[in-house]
């Protein structure tokens, strides 16, 4: 179901207030040199403490998307936290940067910085898992004793093929971990036929383009109210697009891979940094689980409809 136009404002305001409270730390996650290039693995204030600022200052933005998760549809807060998050990245620019600060870093180079970046990918996805456990641990009772009436959303079921709505839930079944699988394939896929440089706005938009088509086609051909394993796909995408490139360049000096990057060869996912998969990545995801969501009401609802009238 699509989102009222009274969630929709309530949606733009949380991406604000995340975004500005997360602006309030962004000089401490940028290189010291100035560089372009967000990455937890050499920001200023060190991995650590750059860690712990972006979890604090995510503050508003965690609550904000749980409340609104709440109100209506449980993906809304999974959007707005992403599109904050996707600000953010859009500011810190490029992955250029982060290929030249290679030399000054102690193992600078080949695989090790693409194992570094796998590692700043399982932080965000552990920040990711969080923000699910808690909107799904805490939804009901939000709802029922701080969102007032008039901002609830109704969901009614259209169909026992589908669940009331989607929702997050940390089980293992088959058709939610095929699900996020397949997206995580097409989303891989696609990002490696649009991203042609280390243009952030090329990486952003392939991304968007990537991942809401993967989880469209994902959601459509492995019906799942379980989206776990979906809005994870694009963080898996990330890990395994990394750990190839980390095997490919295992041997590649920094200066080889500079070298890489100003001829056009490294391509797709191995000019992409950590944010992007979790935030670009995730408005995707979330964005093409809510046009499947809309087109299933359509199918389903229509067809018992007419049922209903014969």
């Amino acid at each position: 179901m699509l989102p009222t136009i009274t969630q929709r404002l309530m949606m733009l305001a949380a991406i604000t207030v995340g975004t500005l409270a997360w602006m309030l730390v962004y000089r401490q996650l940028l290189p010291a040199d100035g560089s372009p290039g967000v990455s937890l693995m050499d920001a200023r204030a060190g991995t650590l403490l750059a860690g712990l600022l972006l979890l604090v200052a995510g503050l508003p933005a965690l609550v904000s998307a749980v409340y609104l998760a709440s109100a209506g549809n449980p993906l809304s807060g999974i959007f707005t936290v992403g599109c904050s998050l996707m600000i953010l990245a859009g500011l810190g620019g490029s992955a250029e940067g982060l290929y030249h600060r290679q030399p000054n870093w102690p193992s600078g180079g080949g695989g090790g910085m693409f194992i570094r970046l796998e590692l700043e990918l399982v932080l965000w996805a552990i920040a990711w898992c969080l923000l699910m456990f808690l909107v799904r641990r805490y939804r009901e009772r939000v709802r029922a004793r701080f969102v007032p009436s008039r901002l609830k959303t109704p969901y009614a079921a259209v169909s026992e093929r589908l669940t009331e709505e989607d929702t997050p839930k940390f089980v293992l079944r088959v058709a939610p971990m095929v699900a996020g699988l397949l997206c995580a394939a097409i989303g891989w896929l696609g990002c490696m036929l649009l991203i042609r440089n280390a243009s952030n706005g090329q990486v952003i938009g392939a991304m968007l383009v990537s991942f809401t088509v993967a989880s469209l086609t994902a959601r459509l051909v492995v019906p799942t109210g379980n989206v776990v394993f979906l809005v994870l796909s694009p963080l898996l995408a990330g890990f395994v697009a990394y750990a190839h490139s980390a095997v490919v360049h295992a041997d590649a000096s920094a200066t080889d891979l500079i070298g890489l990057l100003h001829r056009g060869a490294l391509i797709g996912p191995a000019v992409t940094l950590p944010i992007h998969w979790a935030s670009a990545g995730m408005v995707g995801v979330a964005t093409g689980i809510g046009m499947a969501q809309a087109i299933d009401r359509v199918r389903f609802g229509d067809f018992e409809g007419q049922a209903a009238d014969a």
